[in-house]
């Protein structure tokens, strides 16, 4: 239970950051989706079909809250959780490059649909370089800051974890 609150608590966090406070700054302007840190982190930790209807809810409420086409991230997100659970039977969670690559590839899998999703609705019109560089820089941010973000959270998992097994929560 301690978990699911857990989880539910970041998940919350990071929509409320990415939709609330990260458009009043135009520096976070260009910013990946927050939500791919939990997403990834779930993906990496977990393999039961629990966190797949986690991965749903937490799409499900992307979508709600978004302007983006309906279902986009819920696709998004369950793909990038199929591609890190077939990743990991390949690739030891641990390796030190494996993460920062992941992180990059989940953004640009996430960037892909949506672009996917635009071509679909208006055809080629509102592509332009400067979309492709956002993506870029993205990946790029993504690269870096992924894994640190899934490192306090792993440790922050760690310590919910041991206070839930003494039964001080």
């Amino acid at each position: 239970m301690i978990k699911f609150l857990f989880h539910l608590f970041l998940s919350i966090n990071f929509i409320v950051i990415q939709t609330s406070i990260f458009p009043s700054f135009a520096i976070f302007s260009s910013s990946f989706d927050l939500l791919l840190i939990n997403i990834l982190f779930l993906s990496l930790m977990f393999s039961h079909y629990l966190v797949i209807i986690a991965v749903i809810l937490i799409g499900w409420c992307m979508d709600s809250l978004s302007g983006a086409p309906l279902g986009l991230y819920t696709i998004t997100y369950l793909w990038i959780f199929i591609i890190v659970q077939a990743l990991k039977r390949f690739v030891h969670r641990g390796n030190f490059i494996f993460l920062p690559v992941i992180s990059a590839f989940s953004v640009m899998v996430e960037n892909g649909f949506l672009f996917f999703s635009f071509f679909i609705r208006y055809g080629s019109k509102p592509f332009s370089f400067q979309n492709t560089l956002v993506a870029g820089e993205q990946a790029l941010l993504a690269f870096f800051i992924i894994p640190l973000f899934i490192v306090v959270i792993h440790s922050l998992h760690t310590i919910c974890d041991s206070l839930d097994s003494k039964g001080a929560l």
